[in-house]
Parts: structure tokens; sequence; C-alpha cells
């Protein structure tokens, strides 16, 4: 497979369509069963499809090949089941903080930290700590709507010990394989010497356009990748974060509390496209996210089975804006469960 690992191109509209006429044509052939999320992910968000387009420089056969492959490996894997309230995934691994997002590069993309030298192979489950970064990789698609993110190995400290060439090879099969134009940069932090030929076998697994994304880097020359705001004391810099792992159901849960309107109702099923439902001038300057595709999240909490989803509105215009959110198409793919809740959360 050809991986170009997020050159930017212009992908048109026609190639996306014809992206998703594909992968019909061949799921109405193969009569297989992928999970709801992910078919309507496809039926519903071009920039997810335009990304597989990115990845492959365009070429529709092998995009076709990576997206049948992702949904593949995503039902076989279970993530979108994957949660820490559903005990798909090590809470304690998670509260280790070894691995969180936090703070952003110099291109404005979310950092993803991973603090080797709190790493120790021998001590943990190889698959559980897979399981984390693919939990985290699905958190940081929705915390930033399918942006790119930077991968940060915080090597301070760290030496053979810490070394887990399993683990590390795991994650840029993610990115090569299911994460497609996901990566920005890959920035190694304070690398002992020691590592130098563990990280020569390491770039002969990207592909050369990957390897142009690797930066090693200190506390001289770090400001040049890292925005300032987001160079931490440890690193020489002001911000002063300390990882304390936060549950995304409890961030749910507190926005739930913040809303002006939320209803429940019994779902029915239902049919039609959620693509272009939201119609207005461009000078009205209402931020609505996320732009596409909204996630719900199963939450069973109250005792009943919900889908728990927010919007936020954000309007940037000197005056107040009137909109309306029509429910009536929302079921095309999520009827299974028996309950769902929508939040709106609106700033003027």
């Amino acid at each position: 497979m050809l991986i170009c690992f997020n050159t930017i191109m212009d992908i048109s509209l026609e190639s996306i369509s014809a992206l998703r006429q594909s992968f019909e044509d061949k799921l109405n052939e193969q009569n297989e069963v992928f999970h709801p999320m992910d078919l309507a992910k496809i039926n519903n968000s071009d920039s997810w499809l335009k990304r597989f387009l990115i990845h492959t420089e365009g070429n529709q056969e092998e995009a076709l090949s990576m997206l049948w492959n992702v949904c593949e490996w995503r039902k076989s894997f279970g993530v979108n089941e994957m949660s820490e309230s559903n005990g798909t995934v090590r809470i304690d691994y998670l509260e280790e903080g070894i691995m969180f997002p936090h703070g952003v590069d110099k291109d404005g993309k979310l950092m993803f930290i991973i603090r080797c030298k709190l790493h120790f192979k021998a001590s943990k489950d190889s698959e559980e700590c897979k399981k984390c970064a693919v939990y985290w990789f699905e958190r940081m698609e929705r915390l930033t709507n399918g942006d790119q993110i930077t991968i940060f190995f915080d090597m301070m400290g760290s030496g053979l010990s810490n070394l887990d060439m399993e683990f590390t090879n795991y994650l840029i099969n993610l990115l090569k394989m299911y994460y497609p134009a996901f990566l920005n940069y890959i920035i190694i932090y304070e690398m002992p010497w020691v590592l130098n030929a563990a990280f020569k076998i390491i770039k002969t697994w990207l592909p050369a356009k990957a390897v142009k994304k690797i930066k090693f880097l200190s506390k001289h020359n770090l400001n040049e990748y890292v925005s300032k705001d987001s160079i931490m004391v440890s690193w020489g810099g002001e911000d002063n974060y300390k990882f304390n792992f936060e549950p995304e159901t409890k961030r749910v849960e507190e926005t739930k509390k913040k809303v002006h309107f939320a209803e429940t109702m019994e779902v029915k099923n239902g049919s039609g496209d959620i693509r272009d439902i939201v119609c207005m001038p461009k000078e009205l300057k209402l931020k609505i996210n996320p732009s596409e595709l909204l996630t719900f999240n199963k939450d069973n909490s109250n005792g009943y089975n919900e889908l728990i989803a927010t919007l936020t509105f954000i309007n940037d215009y000197k005056d107040p804006i009137a909109f309306k959110v029509s429910q009536m198409f929302v079921f095309k793919y999520l009827h299974v469960l028996e309950f769902y809740m929508f939040t709106f959360y609106y700033i003027f």
C-alpha cells in the first residue's frame, strides 16, 4: 500500500463521493456487517473519507482497501465499545499518566505525550497497553474532530529498561493502517544516547515521508515545534500542568448540568441523510462543534440505556441568532439502543 503520511492534497468532493459509492457497492456485494457507528461515519462524514484519500495520495483503490480494513479492525477490536466506564480498558493504566493528550504544537495540533520513564514493559500487560493507546486515539479523534495530532515522546530520565519496541511499533502501525492522515509530527524529546541504535531501527518502520516528521529536540530548541504556552515546567517552560485522569463520561455528565435543552424519548426507526443539515450565511459566524458528524456515547448511569451527544453553538456575530435543530433523521444507524438524549450547549 502506498502511504504518504499526510501530505496536504486537494481532494475533490467527486473523489470522496466515488470512494463512498465504491464502499457501498462492495458492502452490498459481500454482505458484510460492520459497526453502525462506522457505517454512519462513512455515509455522513466527508472529512473522514477525505483522510483516507490523503493518506493514499488520492488512490481510490488503495483508499477503499484501507477503509475496508479499518472497518474490519474496528469491529474485531471493539473500538466503538471501548470506554473507561465499562471495563474494556484498564482504568489503573490510564490513571498512571504514562500517556495522555495535553497542549499543542506550533501548528496548533494536539500533542499526545508519552512519558517513557514511567513505562516498564516487564510490569505491564502489552495487550492492555495497546487498548489504552487506542482509547486515547479515539478520544483525541472526538476531541479534535479528526484533526491531526503530534506524538511527543518525553524521554527525560528514561533508559533501556523503559524501551518497548513492540509498543512503539504498534503505535506506528496504528497511524499507518488505521488512523489515516492523523499524524503531524513525532517529537523525540531529550533522547538518551544509549537509545540511538533503537531509534535507528524504529526509523526503518516508517515511510520516508513520515521519517521527515520525526524531530529530535531538547530544551534548547523545543520552542521551534511546541507552542510556548504548552512547554511544561519539566521541559523548561511555564506550563505547570499536572496530569490527573478525567474520565470522558464525567465530562459528559458535567456538560449535561450546563445545558439549556435536553430531551429523552423512545427511539423509533428512521431514515434519511444528516449531511448538509446546517445551512446559514457565512457572515453570521455561528460556530458549530462538531461541524459534520455528531458522535453519541453510551450512558446507563441513570438506569436507562441512552445515547448522549453534545453539540456546541458559539455566536461571534454582533446580534442574537435564532436556530432550529431538526432531529428527524438522526436514527438511521443508531436505533439499536432503547433511548437517546440530545444535549445542546450554546454560548451567546
